[in-house]
């Protein structure tokens, strides 16, 4: 990142006065390398903030299939229904902000906890990404904070979007690394039996990340608002024999119903948009992150 940037990006994100800053040294011939040394001055009066560690997408990966454990992931979407706030297909409902606290929170050191990889830079992100986190962590990055654990170390729960929100995926190298990441995916579930919870509908990819698995059923919750039938879904999944892996594809309700299958013995993965973010690697159609998301 060029050093005018890097001082734009800061601006608001800190407690001293950068815009009057910014216009003054632009006065100054010698204006880039002065902004290079802004980063350090910056550093010295920050050395307190905190950022949760999360595993970058690819080690993430990696740690799932080496550690065997379920996963539940946290975005923006369960953070708002945590903080009380409706998202486009799930209603607020206390009990559901009640399940997603609890397994947000939750001390099972054999459940891998997602969280996004947003609270620091954002330079790979492109610029309507960026600009979305830096509004809503300026809203809500103390209430987020209280939640989490420092000492913990999270997966990324953009996992399932790789690669949809990056600056510039045309590039050669961006699409070595998404094949590189999702050739690692599907070591998931490579050779096994899967069930698929997801919502009702048929979805046709050209290209099926789950063609590797040994055999794949379903079962099906609602497309929207899917915590209204938890209890039916949640009971048809008990009927599943234990050695299958379960993938859950269900929104906010995936992190509760992932980690009660969890603490029965299951192996739930809650990997929400894996199939959609590999259907595009493989086509490069046209994605706005918006709409991928809301699909």
């Amino acid at each position: 990142m060029g050093a005018t940037l890097f001082a734009k990006n800061i601006i608001r994100l800190f407690k001293f006065d950068l815009k009057h800053f910014y216009k003054t040294l632009r006065k100054y011939e010698n204006l880039d390398l002065m902004l290079d040394n802004l980063k350090y001055e910056i550093a010295d009066e920050v050395k307190d903030i905190k950022l949760p560690k999360v595993l970058k997408p690819l080690d993430s990966i990696k740690e799932i299939i080496r550690s065997q454990k379920s996963v539940a992931r946290f975005g923006d979407g369960e953070f708002n229904l945590i903080l009380g706030n409706a998202i486009g297909f799930q209603e607020f409902d206390p009990k559901l902000q009640e399940r997603l606290i609890e397994v947000l929170t939750c001390p099972d050191e054999d459940m891998l906890i997602g969280i996004s990889d947003r609270f620091g830079s954002l330079d790979n992100l492109e610029l309507n990404v960026r600009n979305y986190w830096r509004d809503f962590l300026g809203k809500h990055r103390q209430e987020i904070y209280k939640l989490l654990d420092f000492n913990r170390t999270y997966i990324d729960t953009h996992i399932t979007a790789y690669g949809v929100e990056m600056v510039d995926h045309t590039t050669e190298e961006a699409r070595a690394a998404s094949e590189i990441f999702y050739n690692e995916v599907r070591k998931i579930w490579e050779g096994q039996d899967i069930t698929i919870i997801k919502g009702a509908g048929e979805e046709h990819f050209t290209h099926d990340i789950y063609d590797n698995a040994k055999s794949v059923s379903y079962i099906y919750g609602p497309k929207a608002h899917a915590f209204r039938e938890y209890d039916r879904i949640f009971a048809e999944a008990k009927e599943l024999p234990k050695d299958r892996l379960i993938i859950i594809i269900l929104g906010p309700t995936a992190k509760p119903l992932a980690y009660d299958l969890h603490k029965l013995g299951y192996r739930a993965l809650d990997l929400g948009h894996m199939a959609k973010a590999y259907e595009w690697l493989k086509t490069r159609d046209k994605i706005v992150a918006g709409k991928f998301f809301a699909a």
